[in-house]
Protein backbone atom coordinates (compact mmCIF):
# COMPACT_ATOMS: atom_id res chain seq x y z
CA UNK A 1 0.00 0.00 0.00
CA UNK A 2 1.65 3.18 -1.22
CA UNK A 3 0.59 6.79 -1.77
CA UNK A 4 2.33 8.48 -5.25
CA UNK A 5 2.76 12.41 -5.34
CA UNK A 6 3.89 14.43 -8.62
CA UNK A 7 5.96 17.31 -7.03
CA UNK A 8 8.08 18.71 -10.02
CA UNK A 9 7.90 17.73 -13.38
CA UNK A 10 11.21 19.34 -15.25
CA UNK A 11 14.62 17.25 -15.73
CA UNK A 12 15.56 13.88 -13.36
CA UNK A 13 12.21 14.31 -11.55
CA UNK A 14 11.18 11.34 -9.45
CA UNK A 15 7.60 11.24 -8.03
CA UNK A 16 7.58 11.55 -4.33
CA UNK A 17 6.38 7.48 -2.67
CA UNK A 18 4.81 7.22 0.58
CA UNK A 19 4.86 3.35 1.51
CA UNK A 20 2.14 3.43 4.06
CA UNK A 21 2.92 -0.13 5.76
CA UNK A 22 6.44 -0.70 6.01
CA UNK A 23 7.11 3.14 6.66
CA UNK A 24 9.33 3.12 9.90
CA UNK A 25 7.17 5.39 11.75
CA UNK A 26 4.29 3.24 10.85
CA UNK A 27 6.02 0.10 12.30
CA UNK A 28 6.91 2.29 15.23
CA UNK A 29 3.98 3.12 16.04
CA UNK A 30 2.36 -0.51 15.35
CA UNK A 31 5.34 -2.42 17.86
CA UNK A 32 4.52 0.47 20.49
CA UNK A 33 0.70 -0.90 20.77
CA UNK A 34 1.88 -3.92 20.74
CA UNK A 35 4.40 -4.07 23.05
CA UNK A 36 2.06 -1.32 25.27
CA UNK A 37 -0.22 -4.62 25.47
CA UNK A 38 1.88 -6.97 26.66
CA UNK A 39 3.01 -4.21 29.80
CA UNK A 40 -1.06 -4.00 30.65
CA UNK A 41 -1.75 -0.53 28.80
CA UNK A 42 -5.05 -0.81 27.07
CA UNK A 43 -5.38 -0.65 23.50
CA UNK A 44 -7.36 2.96 24.02
CA UNK A 45 -4.73 4.28 26.23
CA UNK A 46 -2.23 3.64 23.70
CA UNK A 47 -4.39 5.97 21.14
CA UNK A 48 -4.93 8.37 24.00
CA UNK A 49 -0.93 8.36 24.78
CA UNK A 50 -0.67 8.73 20.60
CA UNK A 51 -2.71 11.86 20.49
CA UNK A 52 -1.32 13.38 23.32
CA UNK A 53 2.17 13.21 22.08
CA UNK A 54 1.07 14.07 17.82
CA UNK A 55 -0.10 17.62 19.44
CA UNK A 56 3.17 17.71 21.69
CA UNK A 57 5.31 17.19 18.62
CA UNK A 58 3.16 19.48 16.35
CA UNK A 59 5.16 22.24 15.61
CA UNK A 60 8.39 19.96 15.38
CA UNK A 61 6.27 18.16 12.22
CA UNK A 62 5.45 21.38 10.64
CA UNK A 63 9.45 22.13 10.81
CA UNK A 64 10.72 19.10 9.93
CA UNK A 65 8.26 18.92 6.69
CA UNK A 66 9.07 22.70 6.33
CA UNK A 67 13.04 21.92 5.78
CA UNK A 68 12.05 19.30 3.50
CA UNK A 69 9.64 21.31 1.14
CA UNK A 70 13.53 23.84 1.16
CA UNK A 71 15.71 20.78 0.70
CA UNK A 72 13.14 19.95 -2.36
CA UNK A 73 12.59 23.83 -3.54
CA UNK A 74 16.65 24.09 -3.23
CA UNK A 75 17.20 21.50 -5.34
CA UNK A 76 14.91 21.13 -7.85
CA UNK A 77 15.37 24.76 -8.81
CA UNK A 78 19.16 24.48 -9.27
CA UNK A 79 19.88 26.61 -5.57
CA UNK A 80 21.70 23.63 -4.19
CA UNK A 81 24.29 23.43 -7.02
CA UNK A 82 25.09 26.85 -7.59
CA UNK A 83 25.77 27.21 -3.92
CA UNK A 84 28.42 24.41 -4.22
CA UNK A 85 29.57 24.85 -7.15
CA UNK A 86 30.69 28.68 -5.45
CA UNK A 87 31.70 27.07 -2.37
CA UNK A 88 33.94 24.93 -4.03
CA UNK A 89 35.05 27.89 -6.49
CA UNK A 90 36.26 29.49 -3.18
CA UNK A 91 37.51 27.15 -1.13
CA UNK A 92 38.91 24.87 -3.80
CA UNK A 93 40.68 21.48 -2.44
CA UNK A 94 40.50 23.45 0.95
CA UNK A 95 36.57 22.49 0.91
CA UNK A 96 36.57 19.16 2.98
CA UNK A 97 38.27 21.08 5.39
CA UNK A 98 35.08 22.95 6.30
CA UNK A 99 32.34 20.24 4.95
CA UNK A 100 31.63 19.65 8.38
CA UNK A 101 31.18 23.10 9.74
CA UNK A 102 27.83 23.29 6.97
CA UNK A 103 26.64 20.19 8.78
CA UNK A 104 26.72 22.17 11.84
CA UNK A 105 25.45 25.54 10.46
CA UNK A 106 22.58 23.27 9.06
CA UNK A 107 21.61 21.92 12.69
CA UNK A 108 22.33 25.32 14.29
CA UNK A 109 18.99 26.57 11.86
CA UNK A 110 16.70 23.78 12.04
CA UNK A 111 17.10 22.56 15.41
CA UNK A 112 17.81 18.43 13.54
CA UNK A 113 20.44 16.20 13.16
CA UNK A 114 18.29 14.75 10.34
CA UNK A 115 16.70 17.76 8.82
CA UNK A 116 20.77 19.38 8.52
CA UNK A 117 21.57 16.53 6.39
CA UNK A 118 18.15 16.86 4.44
CA UNK A 119 18.93 20.35 3.50
CA UNK A 120 22.90 20.14 2.81
CA UNK A 121 23.25 16.51 2.15
CA UNK A 122 22.62 17.36 -1.80
CA UNK A 123 24.83 20.35 -1.70
CA UNK A 124 27.82 17.90 0.26
CA UNK A 125 27.83 15.65 -3.15
CA UNK A 126 27.22 18.18 -5.40
CA UNK A 127 30.63 19.63 -3.71
CA UNK A 128 32.13 16.27 -3.93
CA UNK A 129 31.27 15.40 -7.77
CA UNK A 130 32.84 19.13 -8.47
CA UNK A 131 35.76 18.52 -6.93
CA UNK A 132 36.05 14.56 -7.69
CA UNK A 133 36.07 13.07 -4.40
CA UNK A 134 34.40 10.89 -2.64
CA UNK A 135 30.80 11.83 -2.05
CA UNK A 136 30.42 9.79 0.57
CA UNK A 137 33.13 11.31 2.69
CA UNK A 138 31.63 14.57 2.71
CA UNK A 139 28.15 13.07 3.47
CA UNK A 140 29.50 11.21 6.10
CA UNK A 141 31.46 15.30 7.25
CA UNK A 142 28.01 17.30 7.06
CA UNK A 143 26.70 14.12 9.46
CA UNK A 144 29.53 14.55 11.83
CA UNK A 145 29.53 18.33 11.79
CA UNK A 146 25.42 18.57 12.67
CA UNK A 147 26.34 16.58 15.99
CA UNK A 148 28.60 19.77 17.19
CA UNK A 149 25.99 22.20 16.15
CA UNK A 150 23.33 20.12 18.25
CA UNK A 151 25.39 21.88 21.03
CA UNK A 152 24.22 25.28 19.89
CA UNK A 153 20.79 24.81 18.25
CA UNK A 154 18.62 27.01 19.68
CA UNK A 155 15.45 24.69 19.92
CA UNK A 156 17.71 22.31 22.14
CA UNK A 157 18.83 25.33 24.57
CA UNK A 158 15.54 25.82 25.02
CA UNK A 159 14.29 22.29 25.48
CA UNK A 160 16.94 22.02 27.95
CA UNK A 161 16.57 25.02 29.68
CA UNK A 162 12.87 24.33 30.21
CA UNK A 163 13.50 20.75 31.22
CA UNK A 164 16.53 22.14 33.96
CA UNK A 165 14.20 25.17 35.43
CA UNK A 166 16.92 27.82 33.72
CA UNK A 167 14.31 29.61 31.91
CA UNK A 168 15.59 32.94 30.76
CA UNK A 169 19.39 31.62 30.54
CA UNK A 170 19.43 30.21 27.33
CA UNK A 171 21.60 33.31 25.85
CA UNK A 172 24.48 32.29 29.21
CA UNK A 173 24.09 28.84 28.17
CA UNK A 174 24.63 29.81 24.49
CA UNK A 175 27.77 31.55 25.13
CA UNK A 176 29.45 28.41 27.07
CA UNK A 177 28.18 25.85 24.62
CA UNK A 178 29.98 27.76 21.68
CA UNK A 179 33.50 27.25 23.17
CA UNK A 180 32.98 23.37 23.01
CA UNK A 181 31.08 23.55 20.05
CA UNK A 182 33.73 25.39 18.16
CA UNK A 183 36.53 23.06 19.73
CA UNK A 184 34.46 19.78 18.87
CA UNK A 185 33.56 20.87 15.49
CA UNK A 186 37.53 21.54 14.62
CA UNK A 187 38.36 18.42 16.09
CA UNK A 188 35.59 16.87 13.19
CA UNK A 189 37.21 19.13 10.69
CA UNK A 190 40.74 18.32 11.14
CA UNK A 191 40.15 14.23 11.46
CA UNK A 192 37.91 14.59 8.62
CA UNK A 193 40.77 16.52 6.44
CA UNK A 194 43.63 14.31 8.00
CA UNK A 195 41.97 11.04 7.52
CA UNK A 196 40.42 12.17 4.10
CA UNK A 197 44.25 13.28 3.31
CA UNK A 198 45.65 9.32 4.38
CA UNK A 199 42.55 7.18 3.29
CA UNK A 200 42.65 8.72 -0.52
CA UNK A 201 39.38 9.69 -0.16
CA UNK A 202 39.37 13.56 -0.89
Amino acid sequence: MQSSFTIFQGSHAKPYVITWITSPGTLIIVATIIGGLFQGISFGKSLQILWHTTKQMTKTMVTVASIVGLSKVMGYSGMVNNIALSLVMVTGSFYPFIAPIIGALGTFITGSDTSANVLFGELQVKAATSLDVNPYWLAAANMAGATAGKMISPQSIAVATGATGLVGEEGTILKQAMKFCAIYTLIICLVIFGLGKVFGQI
